[in-house]
């Protein structure tokens, strides 16, 4: 399989070298940073970053930090809600939703509805992306958002912030995903989401801490440092810092919301992140 942009040989990810570098990644941006919502199976076309991973989008995608969007770019230059790609009859549009950094076609700055041609290079503030209408291959999904099924796990936490039963399932690889479930109190059912590898990881780290120091007598127990998390999470760069962690925490926050626990999340300023309820063990990890 060739460059998804011009068939050449790929060297990074589904690129090769030299439309890599035209989308070159700016500075403090990592893989993690940018993922799309939008189920491959329903993508209408493509963007694709200086990483190489493709990204699904729709015929109607938003684009920007906000996790709600279809297109979430976690990046100081990309507003909360950017921008917004369409396809109508007459092909493919971009609009900047006044951005404070702007929207960016080809090299200029878009004023109002922009067409976008195959192989239009766009920037979303100082995020540079490929877009493709059509693709030479089906595209890999990017690995970075791979999640693990809750079946088999090795490893499985029972959090209890109240009214609603926690249970993290998952395995001890660094690199893997993992799910989260929930339930009403007194419920026999779960409902399960799918957490990502940075997050699924955030948690099972809490979720450790926090069972080893269960009885501690500080208010805050289990809590782990920023710089800590930034070193031991499995961030695909090796210059991970605290900003990294504190939008991980972010998106792990926005799932624990949607279970109406996102509370459960707490920060000690100046010192790190921790659960702020009970966690048992219901598995031990085996190494």
């Amino acid at each position: 399989m060739g460059c998804l942009c011009c068939g050449a040989g790929t060297e990074v990810g589904e690129l090769c070298r030299p439309c890599a570098q035209e989308v070159a990644p700016c500075e403090g941006l990592i893989p993690d940073h940018i993922r799309s919502t939008v189920d491959t199976t329903e993508a209408a076309g493509w963007v694709v970053d200086g990483y190489g991973a493709a990204h699904a989008i729709i015929t109607k995608t938003g684009i920007g930090r906000k996790q709600e969007g279809e297109l979430v770019i976690l990046a100081s230059s990309v507003s909360r809600e950017h921008a917004e790609i369409r396809k109508t009859d007459a092909g493919w549009f971009i609009r900047d939703l006044g951005s404070r950094n702007g929207t960016f076609v080809d090299g200029t700055r878009a004023q109002g509805r922009v067409t976008m041609q195959q192989r239009s290079l766009i920037k979303i503030g100082d995020v540079a992306l490929w877009f493709l209408a059509e693709v030479i291959h089906e595209p890999v999904a990017p690995p970075s958002m791979a999640t693990a099924s809750a079946g088999g796990g090795l490893v499985r936490f029972n959090i209890s912030p109240g009214s609603i039963e926690l249970c993290l399932v998952g395995t001890t690889d660094l690199g893997a995903g993992g799910a989260l479930l929930s339930r009403a109190a007194g419920s026999e059912s779960w409902n399960e989401r799918g957490l990502a590898p940075l997050e699924y990881q955030l948690m099972r780290a809490l979720c450790v801490r926090a069972a080893e120091e269960a009885n501690a007598p500080s208010a805050v127990r289990g809590c782990v440092p920023t710089k800590q998390l930034a070193r031991d999470l499995p961030f695909q760069s090796k210059y991970a810092n605290e900003e990294n962690v504190r939008q991980v925490v972010r998106r792990l926050r926005a799932v624990l919301g949607e279970v109406g626990v996102d509370s459960v999340l707490a920060v000690a300023p100046g010192r790190g992140y921790y659960l702020s309820c009970s966690v048992s063990v219901v598995a031990s990890e085996r190494r």
